[in-house]
C-alpha cells in the first residue's frame, strides 16, 4: 500500500457530513468525512453506493442511478430526507432535499431553491464506476451526456444553452409530430419557422461549446490512457457531427467537377433520407455521421479537429442542412439533425474502440475520460470530491497502481466505496464501516 501523506485542507470544497433517512435502504444513518481518502466499506447490498449517490446528488444536483428522485425513497416510506455540508475556507454550505411523492424541497443554507439542479457548479463531484465501459461501449447518448455534463463545468452559460437548446428541440419535434398526424400543427409554418431559427442559434452554439471541449480534452484523455496503460497503447478523442462533415464537403466543392456536385447535391435532396437515421426523441443514434462501430476515425471526416470553425459557420451550415430535411422532418414527424444527434469517437490503431477495443483497453479509456473531467473541474470550477464504487476490483494489478497514483496526485477528497478494505491500493484517512 501507498503510505497516506498529507492533504491540502480548506483550499476547496468539501463534503463533513452527511445524513439520510428512507434513502433507498438507509434510514437514520449519519455521517462525517475527512478531506483525504474516505474509504465506505461493508457486505454487498449493505449501501455503499447509495452514499455516494447521495454525496453525489448534494454536489452535482442529480443522481448518477436513477432518472427521477422519487426512485431513492425508500419502499416503505412517502418520503426521504438527505442533508449534507460541505466546507470551504472555513465556511459552510448546507444543503438539503426532501423529496415526497407529490412535493420536493430544496434548500442550501436554509434558504429554498427551484430545483435540486441549482446546486450545480459549487462543489463539483466526479464520479467513476464499473458500468463507466458504458461510455465506450454504449450508445451515443450516454457519451453526449457526459460531454455535456463537464461542459457545464466550464461555464454556467453552457447550461442555460443545453437547456435551451432541449426545450426547442421538444417544442420543433412535438409540431412535427402533430403535423404528421394531422397534416398541420398549431401555430401553423410560422411557429415551426421560429422554432427552426431558434433551433439553429442555439445548435451553433453547442456545438462551437463542444468542439472547443473536445479539442481542449482529447491530448488530456491521451495522456491519462497513456498512463494506465504502461504506455503501451496510445488512443485518440474526435468530437463525430454530420455537420462537420458538411462543412468539410463545402470545402471540398471547390475542388469537385460538375458531375460530382449534382452526385452531392442529389443527397441533398428532400427525398433523400440519411443513413441511419434515428427518430428517437432523445436522439440516441446518428445522422450520417459514421456512428457505425466499425467506421475507421479518420481526421477531417466529420470530425473535430484544430481548425477553426466559427458559430456563423456553423449556424449556416445547419439552417442549410434543416432547410434540405423539411420535407422528409415532416413526414417522419422528428427533428433529425442536430447536436443531439452527435457522438464522441475515441480510437485506437485507426478504429473505435467501442468495436475493437479490449475490455480492459475500454475501462482504462473510461477512467481517463473520468479524470479528464476532473481535471476541466478543476480548472473551471475548483477542486471536486472524487467518488468510487469498487472500481478496483475490475482492473488488473498495473492499471490498479496507475490510478492509485492519479487519485494522489489529484489532491482532492476521495470517497471510496468497497467491500474490501484491504485489497485498496493504497491507505485510507478515514474508514466508515456500513456494517456497524
Amino acid at each position: 500500500m501507498e503510505p497516506a501523506e498529507p492533504w491540502c485542507e480548506g483550499l476547496y470544497p468539501v463534503i463533513s457530513s452527511l445524513s439520510l433517512a428512507h434513502v433507498r435502504s438507509l434510514d437514520g444513518r449519519e455521517y462525517r468525512f475527512v478531506p483525504g481518502i474516505n474509504v465506505i466499506h461493508g457486505k454487498n447490498g449493505c449501501g455503499k453506493t447509495t452514499v455516494l449517490e447521495a454525496v453525489h446528488l448534494l454536489a452535482q444536483g442529480f443522481s448518477f442511478r436513477a432518472h427521477d428522485l422519487k426512485e431513492l425513497i425508500a419502499w416503505n416510506a412517502n418520503e426521504m430526507i438527505l442533508r449534507g455540508a460541505f466546507e470551504y475556507d472555513g465556511r459552510e454550505l448546507a444543503r438539503a432535499v426532501q423529496v415526497g411523492r407529490y412535493k420536493n424541497i430544496v434548500k442550501e443554507n436554509g434558504e429554498p431553491l427551484r430545483a435540486v439542479s441549482h446546486f450545480f457548479g459549487k462543489a463539483p463531484a466526479v464520479i467513476m464506476q464499473p458500468s463507466d465501459i458504458e461510455l465506450l461501449r454504449g450508445a451515443p447518448e450516454i457519451r453526449r451526456r457526459w460531454l455535456d455534463e463537464i461542459l457545464c463545468f466550464r461555464s454556467a452559460s453552457n447550461a442555460k444553452v443545453l437547456r435551451d437548446y432541449r426545450r426547442v428541440l421538444q417544442q420543433r419535434n412535438q409540431w412535427l409530430r402533430q403535423f404528421k398526424k394531422d397534416g398541420a400543427a398549431l401555430g401553423g409554418e410560422d411557429l415551426f419557422h421560429v422554432l427552426t431559427d431558434q433551433l439553429v442559434a442555439l445548435g451553433a452554439k453547442l456545438w462551437a461549446a463542444r468542439i472547443s471541449l473536445s479539442n481542449e480534452i482529447s491530448p488530456i484523455i491521451t495522456g491519462y490512457y497513456r498512463r494506465l496503460s504502461g504506455g503501451v497503447d496510445t488512443i485518440t478523442c474526435n468530437y463525430k457531427s454530420s455537420i462537420l462533415k458538411d462543412l468539410d464537403a463545402l470545402d471540398a466543392a471547390v475542388f469537385m467537377d460538375e458531375n460530382e456536385l449534382e452526385a452531392v447535391a442529389a443527397e441533398s435532396s428532400p427525398q433523400y433520407v440519411p443513413e441511419g437515421c434515428d427518430a428517437g426523441e432523445n436522439g440516441a443514434g446518428q445522422n450520417g455521421a459514421g456512428s457505425n462501430p466499425n467506421d475507421a476515425c479518420v481526421a477531417g471526416s466529420g470530425s473535430a479537429s484544430d481548425a477553426p470553425v466559427s458559430e456563423e459557420m456553423l449556424k449556416n451550415a445547419f439552417a442549410e442542412k434543416l432547410a434540405g430535411l423539411e420535407f422528409i422532418e415532416k413526414l417522419q414527424g422528428i427533428t433529425m439533425s442536430g447536436p443531439h444527434k452527435d457522438d464522441l469517437a475515441l480510437c485506437a490503431s485507426g478504429y473505435e474502440m467501442r468495436s475493437v477495443g479490449s475490455q480492459g483497453q475500454c475501462r482504462s479509456a473510461a477512467i481517463a475520460m473520468r479524470f479528464a473531467a476532473v481535471d476541466v473541474a478543476a480548472r473551471y470550477l475548483t477542486k471536486p470530491v472524487l467518488l468510487l464504487d469498487d472500481i478496483f476490483a475490475e482492473l488488473d494489478v498495473d492499471r490498479r497502481g496507475a490510478v492509485a497514483s492519479l487519485i494522489r496526485e489529484k489532491d482532492c477528497q476521495v470517497l471510496i466505496a468497497t467491500p474490501q478494505v484491504e485489497e485498496l491500493p493504497f491507505m485510507a484517512d478515514a474508514e466508515i464501516s456500513l456494517s456497524d
